[in-house]
């Protein structure tokens, strides 16, 4: 079963387990500028989910995250969140060992790829007037998209658009509010 942990200041989590995935709000310009965005479509009771701005998928038990940043898609430690809030989503049995191998695959198959610029526009698009504007260039994509993509591999979220699933959707899916 599927459960949602949350760690604030000076928490890490433990025990983790590939293909399970955080959500985080990252205090930075793009970060601020994703929330605000979010916000011009999550409302009312769904306002909240607005909150998350970056989401990365746990690669190993060790706490290394693939995540797409705007330098590209790296490799990053968990405890990088150590001094922030962040939610883990633990996928539990709803993802069993063959489709965490293949979304942790996917995952690392994009290490190196460069960050979705014009994804991120088409985003910003479709969030401020409502038209699923889908510009993408090959191998680039969102910290989103990335996660929802593995998670695809893996064999799950096959309903969610990975070009418009920004970190709110990913946390109104599973329940993640702050």
């Amino acid at each position: 079963m599927r459960k949602v942990e949350r760690y604030g200041p000076g928490e890490q989590a433990t025990e983790l387990e590939a293909g399970d995935f955080i959500l985080a709000h990252r205090n930075r310009p793009i970060g601020n500028l994703i929330s605000l965005a979010e916000r011009r479509r999550f409302r009312g009771t769904d306002a909240s989910y607005a909150h998350w701005s970056h989401a990365a998928i746990v690669v190993d038990p060790g706490g290394s995250l693939v995540e797409d940043e705007i330098k590209g898609v790296v490799v990053s430690p968990l405890s990088k969140y150590r001094d922030a809030e962040y939610h883990l989503v633990r996928l539990g049995a709803d993802f069993d060992a063959a489709g965490r191998e293949r979304a942790v695959a996917y995952a690392k198959g994009q290490i190196g790829q460069a960050f979705g610029f014009l994804d991120l526009f088409g985003a910003a698009v479709y969030l401020l007037t409502g038209w699923p504007l889908r510009l993408v260039r090959r191998d680039h994509q969102i910290c989103s998209a990335l996660v929802v993509r593995a998670l695809q591999a893996g064999g799950l979220l096959a309903e969610l658009d990975p070009v418009l699933t920004l970190p709110a959707d990913l946390a109104k899916y599973y329940g993640v509010r702050p």
